[in-house]
Formats: C-alpha cells, structure tokens, sequence
C-alpha cells in the first residue's frame, strides 16, 4: 500500500512538473516556425547556380506571414524575386506567397539579406503552411534562371 501511495504522490508531482514546464505563449503569437535551405540541385530548371541560401519562415497567429532570407551570391548573379510555391520536391508549382518581388530592385550583392512582411495570395493560407510545410518550396530567381536558381522544401 503503501509503493502505491508513493507511485501515485511521483505521478502528480511530474504532471505538475509537465505543467508548469510548459513555455508561456510567445507575445507575437507564431503559430510555427519553417525553415528552407536553397540551393541549385534542388530545382527543377537545370539551374548551376552556385548562390546558396536559407529562408526563414514565421507564421504569426493572425496569419501574418514573416521572412528572413539570406544568400550567399559568390557569383554576384542579379537575383530579381523570391516566391514560396506549393508542390512536392521535384515539381513545379504556382507561387502563393510572393517574397521579394517588384518594386524591390533586383541585386547582385556578393550577401543578400532580405526580411519582410509577405502577403499570400488568394486561396493559400499561413495555417495550410504549417499544417503541410512540405507541400510548399521557396526559391530565388536570377535574371540567368527566370524560372528559378536556387531552391529548397520547407520543413
């Protein structure tokens, strides 16, 4: 009786553990976190591109969706817009969340840092984002690669 009695007072002490272990809620409300890394050998268009990067993604609770990308670009290539796509790795897809578009100027800067606030277009949401991240890719197009130079899945 009374291992009984001590298993059952160990068993509440780690449920209150768990509880108050819990993280207090972020005061910005990011409902997940998704990260891609990009790069020529993972898209579709014969890029050999040899910029290399990572995008961040951060849904917001209210649906706001926020992106930091940085790109290496040892080759100063003139890179002109930066989407997020929906479709599995090796396909294309249709954009549905453009990042870095006109009227920003297109860049051969040797490092590239972008970070912004990102509209989705109609139909696509930041809660579909996170629900299925590996529907979706982001990648950077060059004026050399119009269709797309360096790519990445997010997860």
């Amino acid at each position: 009786m009374r291992r009984l009695i001590l298993c059952l007072a160990a068993a509440c002490v780690a449920v209150a553990l768990t509880a108050s272990a819990t993280p207090a809620k972020n005061p910005h409300g990011t409902t997940c976190v998704l990260h891609a890394k990009l790069s020529a050998k993972n898209e579709t268009t014969g890029s050999t591109s040899v910029a290399k990067g990572h995008t961040d993604i951060k849904v917001r609770t209210d649906g706001t969706i926020e992106f930091k990308t940085k790109i290496l670009n040892r080759a100063h290539e003139t890179f002109v817009a930066g989407h997020i796509h929906q479709a599995a790795v090796g396909v294309a897809g249709p954009i549905v969340v453009p990042l870095f578009v006109s009227p920003s100027p297109p860049t051969s800067a040797r490092h590239i840092k972008q970070r912004g606030i990102a509209t989705p277009n109609a139909g696509t949401t930041g809660a579909a984002l996170c629900a299925n991240p590996s529907a979706y890719y982001v990648n950077y197009h060059t004026t050399a690669f119009a269709g797309g130079a360096i790519r990445g899945q997010l997860h």
